[in-house]
């Protein structure tokens, strides 16, 4: 996963993992044989490996250095966990030197947040297609993401959904991903016991599962919660993502966007949400409100309101789920067919590594009739995705480096790289 370029300074792009391992057996001896190295705010490297680009790039020759220990520092964050781990300070930090010929280069490294929890994984369960006809055999396709945000990598020892309230029935043979055994039907829900286990590589790294059910019900939504146990450390549930709908009015329908969806940990920052209800049926509706339910490190920006209303929302504390609900009145608001309301909206807030759901809903004035579904919801949507970023400070004889990364699942990205 890729985090937008900061800012319009120049990057280097990914460096991944085959650069650390370009020319490292030849540059490590020569880099341990010229140059000694003191850790200021850390351990000793219990291991030295270099992915250094040739002299040629850079002039003078001290630039050249300051380039070479500023890649020093890109190895280390992406391949050396204790140098991470034993980095203080909120946010946390740590320095060391690097001596070259022409002088010692010292390097600081801050991350933009705290490190990162032990547990820190993220579970999706999401489903295709989300509409069908109501009492008509359909085949749906679910989808289990997992995505370790932690700097070590896991175990999956098991793999889980719970239809709530309605019983689809599993296609045997249709399980593909990091397994493809069928699962047994335990206690009301479905269980895939995976041996071996699973294994979800570490900084951002991700496994999917997919399978096929039919379902086969009435009018109405139905959801399922997906689970996945990760030895050490407990089941990691699903947000409810996974929405089938079975209707053949089709009268009303929601989304939920925002931007942007990925970020970097520490800063505060703001987020644009936008919300779209749409009219597809044959017939006018009146819109009556609409809300969005959001993590309470989410604050509603005052004044911010625009579309279907300019009016700021009420704001209630749902305490089951510790998260925030915000309802706009919007009514009269008539929507004639196939005419859509759209509410935006900003929120702030200093998140930390991880993803952060939030979900909508909305309803019209009721039919007497009863000829239409009055209230429609996006379930748990509009991620975004919380990574930690590094900055990378190098100063030598007067020349300096100033590097941001992130760690994904390809290795460490750089987001800007200036040199002075």
């Amino acid at each position: 996963m890729r985090l937008p370029r900061a800012g319009n300074m120049p990057a280097r792009g990914p460096v991944s993992a085959g650069r650390g391992q370009r020319g490292v057996a030849a540059l490590t001896i020569a880099l341990i044989a010229l140059f000694g190295m003191t850790i200021l705010g850390g351990p000793m490297l219990g291991r030295v490996s270099l992915g250094l680009r040739s002299a040629e790039e850079y002039s003078p020759l001290a630039m050249n250095d300051t380039a070479s220990a500023a890649e020093h520092a890109l190895w280390r964050v992406e391949h050396d966990p204790d140098f991470l781990s034993f980095m203080t300070g909120s946010p946390p930090s740590a320095a060391y030197t690097l001596d070259f010929p022409e002088g010692t280069a010292t390097i600081t490294v801050t991350a933009s947040s705290d490190a990162l929890a032990g547990d820190d994984l993220g579970t999706a369960l999401s489903v295709v297609p989300g509409n069908i006809l109501p009492d008509t055999p359909s085949l749906v396709t679910f989808t289990m993401t997992i995505v370790n945000d932690d700097t070590v990598e896991h175990q999956i020892s098991r793999v889980e959904a719970n239809p709530k309230v309605f019983g689809p029935q599993y296609i045997p043979g249709s399980t593909s991903g990091f397994t493809d055994i069928d699962p047994t039907y335990t206690a009301g829900r479905w269980r895939w016991e995976l041996l071996p286990y699973a294994t979800v590589d570490p900084f951002g790294g991700q496994a999917t599962m997919s399978w096929l059910m039919e379902v086969d019900e009435g009018e109405g939504s139905y959801w399922t919660v997906g689970s996945a146990r990760v030895e050490g450390v407990g089941t990691v549930y699903a947000p409810l993502t996974a929405k089938v709908r079975a209707t053949e009015l089709g009268d009303l329908d929601i989304s939920l966007g925002v931007a942007p969806d990925q970020v970097s940990a520490g800063p505060e920052q703001i987020f644009d949400y936008t919300i779209v209800v749409t009219n597809s049926g044959a017939d006018p509706l009146t819109l009556e409100w609409i809300r969005q339910f959001s993590s309470r490190d989410l604050d509603y920006e005052v004044g911010s309101t625009s579309g279907v209303t300019a009016a700021d929302p009420h704001r209630n504390h749902d305490i089951i789920n510790d998260r925030w609900v915000y309802t706009w009145d919007v009514e009269p608001s008539p929507l004639g067919p196939g005419a859509q309301a759209t509410l935006t909206f900003r929120m702030r807030g200093t998140l930390l590594p991880g993803t952060y759901f939030a979900a909508g809903s909305a309803k019209v004035v009721e039919d007497p009739g009863g000829g239409f579904l009055s209230t429609v919801s996006t379930g748990e949507t509009a991620p975004i995705v919380v990574r930690r970023a590094y900055d990378i400070h190098v100063e030598l004889n007067g020349h300096t480096v100033d590097v941001e990364t992130v760690l994904g699942a390809g290795g460490v990205e750089v987001l800007a790289w200036v040199e002075s």
